[in-house]
């Protein structure tokens, strides 16, 4: 059973852009599963603490690509390890260095939740991972040990790994250079999460220098999303200049993190002023109306004809006895309709833990804090539905609102 997610935080400290809006709300359907899940398709593999750890299926891509780097590497350097060995240090290296990566989102979230900020979760993503956390809740002054704790995790592990490289270096086999690779790489997110620039680590430091030095947030973002600007740029340039330098590994890696730097830039400057329009509204302010619901004792293969036959990647609320249950898409009503037909819909809800959940008292900017751009949240009072809200509808209102 696929499982719904917390979404990405608009301000979350992030090592991706935030993703352009898309309109996703249907006024005559459910809302697509896609909104209730981090791109779509997130996968929960631990709690920690009361903080989920979620995996996005983006991640797999790069892991799966990690692992082959590993075993090509391997295979040309020790061309005597039998077969299952190198799959097995292959494997090995793409742990570390995922546990490298997690260990730098871990960070964030300790220094969040020691200076009281709410962790709404760790996820790894294609190009690293993130925290869902709301890191200028409490001033500038805990919003850059935020930040400066990630780079400076990465830092202490490409030290740690450097040693372990030294003293791993009279035996035999592959662990010295794995260790020496993964000390190379943590050093590298160590620098370039440190670039003076947002969405960057070391841009959300120097919009917190900048806030305690002028007093305006507002001021201090602009200066930062300006210089992630510059940042992109330059790292642009230097893929065009290795293009033509016909080093087209690089290049194409360049322009890739270049685009990512310079349009998680510009939504940060679009973002200026929007967070105090959203501490001024509630849930109810910018709620659409609700979806329609499917009652609980409707068999699930009438279910099926009546809402999810042509909507398959939407998900629908299910009320009993008024009140909502939990959600049903077409994946967990066709799983058990294919075997019983008749069984109620209610058999096969996803229950409502796994379902993100909005009061429509609830200030904006907390909720649109949970929701990112491309999640949904059901707004339910006293556990009847009463609504719905998207971030791309959090931004539609901010926008009129303006």
């Amino acid at each position: 059973m696929r499982r719904f997610e917390l979404g990405r935080p608009v301000d979350a400290i992030a090592h991706v852009p935030t993703v352009a809006d898309r309109t996703a709300f249907r006024s005559d359907c459910g809302y697509p599963r896609s909104m209730f899940v981090l791109f779509g398709r997130g996968f929960r593999i631990a709690t920690i603490r009361g903080v989920p750890v979620n995996v996005d299926s983006s991640w797999i891509w790069i892991a799966v690509l990690l692992v082959a780097t590993f075993w090509a590497q391997l295979d040309r350097d020790f061309p005597n390890l039998a077969a299952a060995e190198t799959v097995g240090y292959a494997l090995f290296g793409a742990l570390v260095f995922f546990g490298s990566v997690f260990l730098h989102e871990a960070a964030h979230a300790v220094t969040a939740r020691a200076n009281g900020i709410e962790v709404h979760g760790i996820t790894l993503v294609f190009f690293g991972g993130f925290t869902a956390a709301r890191a200028d809740e409490k001033g500038p002054g805990p919003a850059f040990a935020i930040a400066a704790l990630g780079p400076g995790t990465s830092l202490a592990l490409a030290g740690v790994f450097w040693i372990l490289s030294r003293l791993t270096e009279t035996t035999t086999g592959p662990l010295p250079g794995l260790f020496s690779y993964v000390s190379a790489v943590n050093l590298f997110m160590a620098v370039f999460n440190a670039l003076p620039g947002l969405p960057l680590d070391g841009g959300r430091m120097l919009q917190s220098v900048v806030w305690r030095v002028t007093g305006d947030q507002q001021k201090a973002t602009r200066i930062a999303a300006r210089a992630g600007l510059v940042v992109g740029g330059l790292v642009i340039a230097l893929a065009i200049f290795a293009l033509a330098r016909q080093q087209l590994f690089e290049a194409v890696w360049a322009g890739i993190i270049g685009m990512f730097i310079f349009r998680g830039a510009q939504a940060s400057e679009q973002r200026i002023g929007l967070d105090g329009r959203l501490a001024s509204a509630t849930v109810a302010d910018a709620m659409d109306p609700p979806p329609p619901a499917v009652p609980a004792d409707l068999s699930l293969s009438q279910t099926l004809d009546r809402f999810l036959r042509g909507h398959e990647e939407e998900a629908f609320p299910v009320i009993e006895d008024g009140n909502v249950i939990g959600m049903i898409s077409f994946g967990s009503a066709r799983e058990l309709g294919m075997r019983d037909p008749l069984r109620p819909a209610r058999d096969a809800v996803i229950p409502l833990e796994h379902v993100l959940i909005a009061h429509p008292d609830e200030r904006l900017d907390e909720v649109s804090a949970r929701l990112g751009t491309e999640r949904a949240a059901l707004v339910l009072r006293d556990g009847q539905l009463v609504g719905a809200i998207s971030g791309s509808g959090v931004y539609r209102w901010a926008a009129r609102a303006r």
